[in-house]
């Protein structure tokens, strides 16, 4: 690994620090790869190819990894991925994948191909272009570039990412001077229960068993059950657009030590429609909150009064004036019945839990008094923390907006100018729905007699506004807003009301 890592086109620019954590971390963690992994830093491959071209087009990558940390992984600032279950699952039926394919198609490899994709000289200039295709065979007499995958969910989509690592390899192929008749992306489908079996006992089957499921996949060819050649139009232009993205980035970010920032700053840029529509529900949730703002008041409020009402009232299983309110006592406080308990005579027979759990200290204790340690390493949790992670990549640079969740955090703005709009909006709500509700108070609407006792339904109008005219008017007049929404209220009052018991 030591004579690869030497001979990096790219090593000038490497800071030490972070070729000295790079291998450190590839012997603790990739040791059994290190050598293909440092093969890989000698350019860029088929799988991340997707990427660098997603980059030069200005659009966002959702496949394998981003351009950044592909330049990131040539730098030795980022270490390769860990395998994960997916991985797993891809590398380990791989083998699978093959046989299948062959005994369904009765196709063969082509091993001189083979041979001289893996032997052939790199093209002035395009030295980056690195990988080994999974096979190139002769099916029905053509020879066809194949890439074989095992996914957890069948789909005859062909992901982007997957296009191009099969344009990357024909290209690799073209410059060796390999005549290819096509490409297919080989999907294995089978059950997700059934591949998990599989990348968990493969290597006890046996290559007889191996061969003898190969052939039962092939010759069954259901869904759930096959192998799935999809194939793929070979276009120059991709290759050609693939080959002038990878240089670029070889030579202007890798070489240079230069990490890419993709993404789009500055001000959003919308189309006026949707600038509008935004806007429309921006205003919309700032009124719903300041209507759910009052709202909480008037409840915490009715809370408060039910509480003093009640405090001196045998309540509990008892008919309350109004049904759809129910009003229990909150649950017993553990420890002050514990205390009683054991102030009554309660042993620890009568309240210890019938499934007991270990005291971790009394453990540690237990051990030391045997002569053991405590404070081995492997004694303890490994589970590690992710605000130190945060510090660290803080402490490299690294922009942590990245890692978000997905959705968004949407809430009213704190500045002291939008606070003054708020409260504008606040005290409109509240004369709104203080309205509606001192409308449909029962002490409003006398003696529960004069209502008809078939009309049931409820009628409810969410006095919320949508904003017309400009972007620029969004926000003004909210005064006049608030009151015209004001006089539709009155035009929709409640029909029907909790009737008293």
């Amino acid at each position: 690994m030591q004579n690869i890592l030497g001979n990096l086109p790219q090593l000038s620019v490497i800071q030490q620090a972070d070729a000295q954590r790079w291998v450190e971390g590839i012997m603790r963690h990739h040791a059994s790869r290190s050598e293909w992994h440092a093969k890989r830093l000698m350019g860029i491959g088929g799988s991340e190819m997707g990427a660098v071209v997603s980059f030069y087009r200005g659009e966002r990558h959702k496949g394998f990894q981003s351009v950044k940390e592909v330049v990131q992984g040539k730098l030795m600032m980022r270490l390769p991925d860990f395998e994960n279950w997916h991985m797993r699952r891809g590398n380990t039926l791989e083998d699978l994948g093959r046989q299948v394919y062959l005994a369904r198609h009765g196709a063969v490899i082509d091993h001189a191909a083979t041979a001289l994709f893996i032997a052939a000289r790199k093209a002035a200039g395009y030295e980056f272009m690195v990988g080994n295709t999974d096979d190139i065979v002769i099916k029905n007499g053509k020879r066809i570039l194949v890439d074989y995958k095992v996914p957890n969910v069948f789909s005859e989509t062909i992901d982007f990412d997957y296009e191009v690592q099969l344009h990357h390899y024909a290209t690799i192929a073209k410059i060796a001077g390999i005549r290819l008749d096509g490409a297919e992306l080989v999907k294995l489908d089978l059950p997700p229960t059934m591949t998990e079996y599989l990348t968990r006992s493969i290597d006890g089957l046996g290559a007889e068993r191996m061969t003898q499921l190969a052939h039962s996949i092939a010759h069954m060819d259901i869904p759930g059950c096959r192998v799935v050649a999809l194939p793929v139009e070979l276009k120059p232009s991709l290759q050609a657009e693939l080959l002038a993205a990878g240089k670029d980035l070889w030579n202007d970010y890798v070489l240079k030590g230069v990490v890419p920032t993709p993404g789009v700053t500055g001000k959003l840029e919308l189309d006026e429609h949707v600038e509008f529509d935004l806007a429309k529900y921006q205003q919309q949730y700032m009124m719903a909150k300041s209507g759910i703002s009052h709202l909480e008041k008037v409840f915490k409020k009715a809370q408060a009064g039910i509480t003093e009402l009640l405090s001196n009232v045998d309540y509990e299983n008892k008919a309350l004036p109004l049904s759809v309110v129910t009003v229990k006592p909150n649950k017993l406080d553990d420890d002050k019945i514990i205390k009683e308990a054991l102030a009554l005579g309660a042993t620890d027979d009568d309240l210890l839990p019938d499934k007991r759990d270990y005291s971790v200290q009394a453990l540690l204790e237990e051990i030391q008094i045997l002569g053991g340690q405590v404070n081995l390493d492997h004694l303890f949790n490994r589970a590690f923390d992710a605000s130190k992670a945060s510090t660290f990549l803080k402490d490299k640079g690294v922009d942590l907006s990245e890692f978000r969740k997905e959705g968004m955090s949407i809430a009213l703005s704190q500045k002291k100018d939008d606070v003054k709009i708020g409260e504008v909006y606040r005290t409109a709500a509240a004369d709104v729905f203080g309205a509606w509700i001192d409308e449909s108070l029962i002490s409003n609407q006398g003696h529960p007699s004069e209502f008809d006792a078939d009309d049931s339904s409820i009628e409810t109008y969410m006095p919320i506004g949508v904003t017309t005219g400009h972007l620029s008017e969004a926000f003004a007049n909210v005064d006049e807003t608030f009151a015209s929404e004001d006089e539709k209220t009155q035009k929709h009052p409640m029909r029907a009301y909790p009737g008293l018991r």
